[in-house]
């Protein structure tokens, strides 16, 4: 499996009471044609936090996507002032045989 499937660059920040992955994407990873899939990607790192997909600052503007509405949210968040980090995926579960 290639290496970009096995990590990515996210921070697990809290922002209103709300705990969220923030994920570091691509531009166009953030458009409604490719958002989903790198979203489903996401949550095999991070299976139960809402995700952000968020792309790095360009000027003072930052593209995001998520299946929740951010306008309450994505305000407080600067791209530039998150602690990102490498996340690997975790192992599959053993087998119980």
């Amino acid at each position: 499996m290639h290496n970009a499937f096995m990590q990515l660059c996210a921070a697990i920040i809290e922002i209103k009471q709300i705990q969220l992955a923030v994920v570091q994407v691509e531009p166009e990873h953030t458009w409604p044609s490719t958002g989903p899939a790198a979203l489903a990607h996401a949550q095999l790192f991070f299976p139960a936090l809402p995700i952000l997909l968020l792309a790095p600052r360009v000027g003072s503007f930052s593209r995001s996507y998520a299946t929740f509405d951010v306008a309450p949210l994505i305000s407080q968040i600067n791209a530039n002032e998150i602690k990102w980090q490498a996340y690997r995926r975790p192992p599959p579960p053993e087998l119980p045989f």
